[in-house]
């Protein structure tokens, strides 16, 4: 301490000003610790009694019509309940439930069917005041993640001050140059990196083990606030109550039934002739020229010159006369003219 006392006697008039301003950091930088580390505990154990209190009711605002003279401040997830009963006990009320039927409910009971307006009413609510809580958490925060990053650059540059003013000395000290004329300058200028470095090393411990807390209790400020709007939902849900919108119904179409399609009767034959084997695919009438075609390549089977034949049969078998064709055969049959002719209009008679 009284090397720090000495180096603090031989800084200049800038030096002596970061030095003081570090110092006034570093008190408030504890403070806000201690306090803050205090304020997370006592709400962290405020809410947790009254979260005990709250899933001991039956209904949802039966805690709210109870605490006739309001909740202690200060417990985020009193304020969230509070926030979001005002807005269901606003809808109850209209609809002709007074608070002596929510203190007297019972369990697996259920209420008016809340419309989908009035539950995104509620829902809104207790979003806001859960973002209000959130807020107020992380208050004081920033300052200990601005005083991390700040103290050790104002410290730096109280010694780049200090040790060019210690050269700046030595250079109007001449040739004779005595250490102990320049030293103390050059202590002095380090001083303060010294008081930079005492008040980030703190804030830097203490902003992560805050952050930490903070970040816990914002999840179980969630989590409760969707407890919350879910115990809402199950007694004054669209499908739990007697009135509001109807509860939606699942329609199952099923699907058409396969249609099976038969296949078209086939008019010829597919061979496949390997190693001298003709094998006829599919079943044909036995009268069709392709049918008579895979009885004889069946019979023929290890006679090269039936195979033979077989092949040239299936090779020269004319081609089957399509039904255009036909069809102006038989046009010209019937009427013994071409079918162009019979299609042109006859003149004036």
């Amino acid at each position: 301490m009284q090397t720090l006392v000495s180096a603090f006697r031989y800084c200049d008039l800038f030096g002596k000003l970061i030095v003081a301003l570090l110092v006034v950091v570093s008190v408030y930088v504890w403070t806000l610790m201690i306090s803050k580390r205090g304020q997370l505990a006592i709400s962290a154990r405020r809410d947790a009694s009254f979260l005990r209190r709250y899933r001991q009711s039956l209904h949802p605002a039966q805690l709210f019509v109870q605490a006739t003279n309001g909740f202690v401040k200060n417990v985020p997830v009193a304020e969230i309940y509070s926030a979001t009963m005002k807005e269901l006990l606003n809808y109850l009320h209209r609809n002709g439930v007074a608070d002596q039927a929510i203190l007297s409910w019972q369990a697996g009971g259920t209420g008016p069917a809340l419309p989908e307006s009035e539950m995104a009413s509620v829902r809104a609510a207790a979003e806001g005041a859960l973002s209000v809580q959130i807020v107020g958490l992380e208050s004081r925060m920033t300052f200990l993640a601005t005083s991390t990053n700040v103290a050790p650059s104002l410290g730096l540059f109280g010694t780049v001050w200090g040790i060019m003013r210690a050269f700046m000395d030595m250079v109007g000290g001449g040739s004779a140059i005595v250490i102990t004329a320049v030293a103390p300058g050059i202590a002095s200028a380090l001083l303060t990196t010294v008081a930079g470095l005492f008040v980030s090393i703190p804030s830097a411990v203490g902003y992560n083990f805050l952050s930490e807390r903070v970040h816990r209790q914002t999840v179980d400020l969630e989590n409760f606030t969707d407890e919350l709007l879910a115990d809402i939902v199950r007694i004054h849900g669209a499908s739990s109550g007697p009135s509001g919108h109807p509860a939606a119904q699942v329609v199952i179409q099923s699907a058409p039934a396969p249609v099976a399609y038969a296949p078209a009767p086939m008019d010829s034959a597919y061979f496949r002739i390997s190693s001298g084997v003709a094998v006829a695919v599919p079943s044909l009438p036995t009268t069709t020229p392709a049918a008579v075609l895979a009885k004889r390549a069946a019979s023929a089977r290890g006679k090269p010159a039936a195979m033979a034949s077989v092949r040239a049969a299936m090779t020269v078998s004319p081609a089957p006369e399509t039904s255009k064709t036909s069809r102006a055969k038989v046009g010209m049959r019937s009427s013994g003219r071409p079918p162009s002719e019979r299609s042109m209009p006859s003149g004036p008679r």
